[in-house]
């Protein structure tokens, strides 16, 4: 039966207007059709009635914490207009997962955001704490909203020194386990994209995440690790844990 809602009508005229559903910090904010329809999926299988408010803007994404029959829920946009092809290339070749997906320049990215619902979902399987995915329509993904009623969790560069230790173990840990059981490596694990909430580490940001089998992947370990122990050293932690095995030595 043909969907002849109020805001399926607008996005049809092209007359529907995503700010009106958020606030003043998105103003200027403007999706093509081909988004906007996305989102209308999207807000009709989940029943979301508005957009709470933008958690975070960035050169690749925008997320949007918003909420329907679920409590909680977060919307990430990937931008179809400025999200690099060759830098996110990089980490889909190679990936034996996406190996036989269509890869062409208006294509790739339903492919990057389908990587990430695909590494968000393996990584749950193994119970490493990581947002849960619900859903994913194109280059947009819902997952679970990481935070209270009033804000996100901060991240990991964000939260206040007596806690700072605290939560750089428990993301170490949270890693460990992404590498050694979930067999993923994240290739950009910093203190950006970890986020602590009541005592808990969450890693997120896994569009570019490989799997262990990636040509670079043990490059991109490193990379990790570096990072990792480079904010330990700016920031006076101890950086006194086991780090990951790779993989491919574990099953040798």
């Amino acid at each position: 039966m043909e969907d002849k809602s109020a805001l399926k009508q607008l996005i049809d005229r092209d007359e529907f207007n995503f700010n009106e559903f958020i606030d003043e910090k998105t103003e200027g904010l403007v999706f093509d059709k081909r988004t906007l329809d996305n989102i209308y999926t999207l807000f009709k299988q989940f029943n979301i009635k508005y957009v709470d408010y933008p958690i975070s803007s960035g050169k690749e994404s925008l997320v949007f914490k918003v909420e329907g029959e679920k409590k909680g829920v977060v919307m990430k946009i990937f931008k179809t207009s400025t999200l690099r092809f060759q830098h996110i290339n990089d980490y889909i070749d190679g990936d034996p997962r996406f190996a036989k997906q269509r890869k062409s320049r208006g294509s790739l990215i339903f492919v990057w955001a389908r990587k990430e619902y695909a590494n968000l979902l393996e990584c749950r399987k193994f119970d490493i704490r990581t947002p849960e995915p619900m859903a994913v329509e194109k280059n947009i993904i819902l997952m679970s909203y990481i935070g209270d009623r009033r804000s996100p969790a901060k991240k990991l560069k964000d939260v206040n020194e007596q806690d700072m230790q605290l939560y750089f173990n428990a993301s170490m840990n949270e890693y460990r386990k992404m590498v050694e059981k979930a067999k993923i490596i994240h290739a950009d694990f910093s203190e950006y994209n970890v986020l602590c909430y009541r005592k808990k580490s969450y890693i997120i940001d896994m569009g570019q995440a490989v799997s262990y089998k990636h040509p670079k992947a043990k490059d991109f370990l490193v990379r990790d690790m570096n990072n990792m122990k480079a904010f330990a050293k700016r920031n006076g932690l101890e950086f006194n844990l086991d780090e990951p095995v790779f993989p491919g030595e574990i099953d040798e």
